[in-house]
């Protein structure tokens, strides 16, 4: 099992999870001691101890509080990893318990805020914990409430500004934050289909078919998918559908991918 290949909605026993891929048993937030990837755990045991942990009403936002069951909490281990794990390329994973040890696998998430807040801690004392907020990435990847970009004048070097605008204003409101999120989103497949030009930036081939949205071409991450934020320029391609199974599924999909880096290495320096 990959961790690209966790299914929303099943079931992994989380001590076969730490078995793969190490970690904290214990804690609610644990990194990966083999890959670069967190995991978060999540149940309603964490109300005892001041935790407000859930979705919004269209899980688009989920709420985590920070780890830490005595005095205020701050950002080391786990919470300082959470923190920061976008400047870190450091994906974020969400299981919620179910029963037997299993946790349901939610979704990945990116970080978009967070705050302290005033919280009873488990001896009924007060405290400060830290209450991070997240996106889903399926949201931010598949939203189309951003503006439509893919019809638009902008210059390739335009599109790029688009896509690596910071969101990380203390400033910015969550609303304001999302926004800017999705936009990069947006922005970064418009730049990659814009430099392919109707190629496939992998095979080197024509697009396949005419399709109906302007273009057949995947937009592939070549790197995990926080690396440089939720997306980068120079980290994704546009490709066509077979080349983008072959890296997925291909008995030489990683050597594939590697061969595919060079060749947009070379077209972002030119």
């Amino acid at each position: 099992m990959f961790v690209s290949e966790f299914e929303k909605g099943k079931l992994y026993k989380r001590s076969e999870l730490h078995d793969q891929f190490g970690g904290n048993r214990q804690r609610g937030i644990s990194p990966s001691a083999k890959l670069p990837v967190i995991f978060i755990f999540s149940g309603d045991s964490g109300s005892q101890y001041g935790y407000t942990d859930g979705w919004n009403e269209d899980y688009t936002i989920f709420t985590y509080t920070g780890e830490g069951q005595v005095g205020d909490q701050e950002f080391t281990m786990g919470n300082k990893a959470l923190r920061d794990h976008i400047e870190l390329s450091k994906d974020v994973f969400l299981f919620t318990a179910a029963s037997g040890g299993q946790y349901k696998f939610n979704d990945q998430l990116t970080l978009i805020n967070y705050e302290k807040k005033p919280a009873l801690d488990r001896n009924g004392d007060s405290r400060m914990v830290i209450s991070f907020t997240f996106e889903s990435f399926t949201e931010i990847v598949e939203s189309s409430n951003v503006n439509n970009l893919h019809d638009s004048n902008q210059s390739l070097e335009e599109l790029k500004q688009i896509a690596l605008d910071d969101a990380s204003s203390e400033q910015a409101s969550i609303q304001e934050k999302r926004v800017v999120i999705r936009k990069r989103s947006e922005a970064i497949k418009t730049y990659a289909r814009r430099r392919a030009e109707g190629v496939c930036e992998a095979c080197e081939q024509p697009e396949p078919f005419d399709a109906r949205s302007g273009s057949s071409l995947d937009v592939h991450h070549l790197y995990r998918l926080s690396d440089g934020g939720p997306d980068h320029p120079e980290h994704v391609a546009a490709i066509c559908p077979n080349c983008h199974a072959r890296i997925h599924r291909g008995r030489d999909g990683a050597e594939y991918n590697q061969v595919l880096i060079k060749k947009i290495r070379e077209k972002e320096r030119s």
